[in-house]
């Protein structure tokens, strides 16, 4: 059994070389040149056009239901007090919601810097959880539904947040 395992490598071994040296005698023999493409910027006779019936004009504005999203009502009673923050202030979630929360802070300095670094791009609401005495401020994403909150998870885990989900329950 040692003799044939022996003998079978050493077939292995000279039929691999061989083979090797054939391909690389036949790549050797083959004047191959390799000529770099030129960059092509298609002409605006080029460009593909659309059929009319399939072109659809800009929007000029969004749809009522588009800017409610970017601009929110509060998502809960606001707070009776005057207004510490750019975001409302709100003491409950809403039911049947799912928040984003991308930090909790006892100092309204950093409530802001949180509110101001995580851009316009999603509501933003301050959830008051704290007391008098002892203020914490929760800063939230949302309200979202459930599919939309984990998205704008994602994304602020992406950028590096420690975020997590809440819901309204």
């Amino acid at each position: 059994m040692k003799k044939t395992i022996i003998t079978f490598a050493a077939i292995l071994i000279l039929f691999t070389a061989t083979i090797s040296s054939v391909y690389a005698q036949e790549v050797s023999s083959t004047n191959i040149k390799l000529i770099p493409s030129q960059e092509r910027i298609p002409q605006p006779d080029q460009q593909p056009r659309l059929p009319p019936e399939l072109f659809v004009p800009p929007i000029e504005s969004y749809p009522s239901s588009v800017a409610e999203r970017k601009n929110p009502p509060p998502a809960a009673p606001v707070s009776k007090t005057s207004q510490p923050f750019k975001a409302p202030l709100i003491t409950s979630l809403e039911r049947g919601k799912w928040y984003v929360q991308i930090g909790a802070y006892t100092r309204a300095g950093h409530v802001e810097d949180a509110v101001n670094r995580a851009g316009t791009a999603s509501p933003v609401v301050i959830h008051s959880v704290g007391t008098v005495e002892n203020p914490m401020f929760r800063v939230l994403l949302g309200p979202f539904s459930q599919s939309e909150s984990k998205t704008t998870l994602q994304r602020f885990k992406a950028k590096g947040y420690d975020a997590f989900l809440r819901s309204g329950n």
